[in-house]
């Protein structure tokens, strides 16, 4: 938990090249659709890019739940595969605004298959857009938490219907439930944090008097993975703090999900049907009720309810099935292009969970006993370990 919260320490982070070329480039939408005022910071979507300066392989990855392209995730692996010579893309996830609102054909994220297809529109429009600031040799793909997951259907797609020829296909931490690793979250929250979700302003006040406390000395309060690693080393962060404070974040990635999927179907979840909110209008009514949504409920009030209109049919347990890795496990048992990654410690995964990751990609996973859910991305071993999975 401590690792999943805090990232790596500095003085275990691999040291990587500081003058990489990253670059934030517009996309145009890839759907006909009007934006709501409430949802305008999102436009214009963005993809970010790293291009070699001369002909390279491209790799295109997936960010994860709720993140947009230009995370600090995406960042760090940009950075660690241009260091190997190739020319890194990163997607938003398609639980960001930015692409709910630009790229997805139906805007309720959480089917994989719907997901997957607006996520091969996309990266059939970013492959052709790289093309004007580098040289593509060949094409490959990944992705870090749910964008892993993610990546492994994008890949069985491609196979299936012949639409990219990936050469590698690379899984950092993915979810192999959906609903199982959501689930999980949902409960730190509500475990952890006293009151649940009524209690959340109060945890998140104590989370920052101890923070200053610990960063202390009469010195600005500087909120940073070192000032959140002394908070807890000095001993004044508990487990259930830093499981809470891990649900939080999770939580309002969520409720950005829930009010912009509401908002554009208008579903009259955590928007009033058919309200007309302008710009600068106060959202914290609608903002509340997004947070009080768990997934679950998010599933059975906006999901299913969006792909239960009209003639269309999708239960819960189909939903479950198709989200899960264990659809699929033929294809990447069979696939020797993927290599994946975790922790055993993973916090999105069971016992089981990794069990099944062990028994699918043999040789072809690297485990590592602790890091938590991304915790040591920025290590020496996780970083030489991507490297080594997609030599060019």
């Amino acid at each position: 938990m401590a690792a999943t919260i805090l990232g790596t320490p500095s003085a275990q982070q691999a040291k990587l090249p500081d003058d990489v070329p990253i670059k934030r480039h517009k996309l145009a939408p890839l759907v006909e659709r009007s934006t709501p005022p409430t949802l305008a910071y999102a436009r214009p979507m963005h993809y970010v890019l790293a291009a070699q300066p001369q002909s390279a392989p491209l790799m295109v990855l997936i960010a994860g739940t709720g993140a947009g392209a230009n995370s600090a995730k995406c960042k760090t692996l940009l950075r660690a595969l241009y260091e190997v010579g190739y020319s890194v893309a990163c997607l938003p996830s398609p639980t960001s605004v930015s692409f709910i609102l630009g790229a997805a054909e139906h805007p309720v994220p959480g089917r994989m298959s719907s997901d997957v297809a607006s996520l091969s529109r996309l990266l059939r429009r970013v492959r052709a857009d790289a093309t004007r600031h580098t040289t593509i040799t060949s094409l490959s793909v990944g992705g870090y938490s749910l964008g892993a997951t993610e990546a492994a259907f994008l890949a069985r797609r491609a196979s299936q219907r012949g639409t990219f020829e990936f050469e590698h296909v690379l899984l950092i931490n993915p979810a192999v439930s959906v609903w199982d690793s959501v689930q999980r979250m949902d409960r730190l929250l509500a475990d952890n944090i006293p009151g649940g979700i009524e209690g959340t302003p109060a945890f998140i006040a104590r989370a920052l008097g101890k923070l200053k406390t610990a960063y202390g000395h009469g010195k600005p309060l500087s909120f940073s993975t070192e000032a959140l690693y002394r908070m807890y080393r000095s001993g004044r962060a508990s487990q259930r703090e830093l499981a809470g404070g891990v649900g939080l974040v999770f939580r309002l990635a969520l409720a950005n999900m829930a009010y912009a999927a509401d908002t554009l179907t208008n579903l009259g979840v955590v928007v009033p049907q058919n309200a007309r909110m302008g710009r600068y209008q106060r959202r914290g009514a609608a903002m509340h009720r997004a947070f009080e949504l768990s997934f679950g409920q998010y599933v059975h009030k906006l999901l299913l309810p969006y792909w239960n209109r009209g003639q269309r049919h999708l239960t819960f347990e189909q939903l479950k099935r198709e989200n899960s890795l264990r659809s699929i496990a033929g294809f990447l048992q069979r696939d020797n292009r993927i290599r994946a990654m975790t922790n055993a410690d993973d916090i999105i995964l069971s016992k089981g969970d990794v069990a099944f990751l062990r028994r699918t990609f043999g040789t072809r996973l690297k485990i590592r006993p602790h890091g938590g859910h991304m915790g040591n991305l920025s290590s020496r071993q996780t970083i030489r370990d991507i490297q080594q999975a997609v030599a060019p």
